[in-house]
C-alpha cells in the first residue's frame, strides 16, 4: 500500500514541533530575503509588505556579516528575542539562512544542535536546501 502525499505538505507545515517543542516555524530564507521553504504554522502576524522587509533583513544581517569571515571566523548563529518569540537565524550555503520561531522559553542551544543535526542529513530528504557547503557545522 502506497502513501500519497499532497504537494503542499499540510501535515508538515502543521508540525515544526516535530523537530523541537516551542518552535512555531523553520524555513529557508534565500539570499534575496524570500521564504523559499517552511515548516510550520503562521508566520508573522504582519503585513505582507512588513514580512518581506523583515525577511530581507535576515538576508541582509547574514550578507554583511560574511564580510568579516577571514577577521573574526564564520557567523555559527544570529538570535533576537523580542517579547514572546526567539528569532534563530543560521547561515547555510550559497547566502541561504534557516530561520526559525520559537518560544522565548524555548531552549535556542537545544533548537540549534537539531537544526545542525538536521543538515548533516539533509542531503537525503532536502537536496542542496539545506546543506551546509560552508565548511564547519
Amino acid at each position: 500500500m502506497s502513501t500519497v502525499i499532497p504537494e503542499n505538505k499540510p501535515f508538515l507545515h502543521q508540525k515544526a514541533s516535530v523537530i523541537n517543542p516551542g518552535i512555531h516555524l523553520i524555513g529557508i530564507v534565500n539570499n534575496k530575503g524570500r521564504m523559499v521553504d517552511s515548516i510550520g504554522t503562521g508566520f508573522l502576524n504582519v503585513p505582507k509588505d512588513k514580512e518581506e522587509m523583515f525577511l530581507m533583513g535576515i538576508a541582509l544581517l547574514g550578507s554583511m556579516q560574511n564580510d568579516f569571515n577571514e577577521d573574526f571566523g564564520e557567523v555559527n548563529y544570529n538570535i533576537t528575542q523580542r517579547g514572546r518569540a526567539k528569532f534563530i537565524s543560521i547561515p547555510i550555503n550559497n547566502g541561504n539562512t534557516i530561520l526559525a520561531i520559537a518560544n522565548k522559553d524555548a531552549d535556542h542551544e537545544r533548537i540549534i544542535a537539531d537544526i545542525k543535526h538536521m543538515q548533516q542529513y539533509s542531503n537525503h530528504f532536502l537536496g542542496e536546501k539545506l546543506s551546509n557547503e560552508r565548511g564547519g557545522t
